[in-house]
């Protein structure tokens, strides 16, 4: 009689394990998900176009970045993001916007000086 309570005992235990990490595992995909966002942007002429983009904390921010005249790139520091694209090219990328925020992206290539003219934010609220 003994060993059918420990069995039923480990199984009402394993039950409560299974059923407390359900439950948190629910609450925290739920929370992790956000919308999906598609966003163009345009380096040209030495500047961004749109130079400000606006999300919500979780999104996944899906960026294609065009190069329309020389090589440009964009890149998000806090993001950990540096993406070049050669001359009337796109590279597509995404990442999840989980800071919220105003962070800033510029080009960081130096081929010239005007490139450090080009500068934008995303703003994560």
């Amino acid at each position: 009689m003994g060993s059918l309570m420990r069995r039923r005992s480990v199984i009402a235990l394993a039950a409560g394990c299974v059923c407390f990490l359900g439950f948190s595992w629910a609450r925290t995909d739920a929370r992790g998900q956000g919308k999906v966002v598609e966003i163009s942007i345009d380096g040209d002429q030495y500047s961004f176009a749109p130079t400000r983009i606006e999300v919500q904390k979780d999104d996944l921010v899906k960026v294609t970045f065009h190069a329309r005249d020389i090589a440009h790139s964009f890149t998000v520091d806090a993001y950990r993001i540096a993406k070049r694209a050669a001359a009337g090219q796109s590279v597509v990328f995404e990442f999840r916007a989980d800071q919220t925020g105003t962070f800033p992206f510029y080009c960081n290539l130096t081929q010239d000086d005007r490139c450090k003219q080009m500068k934008g934010e995303i703003v994560v609220k």
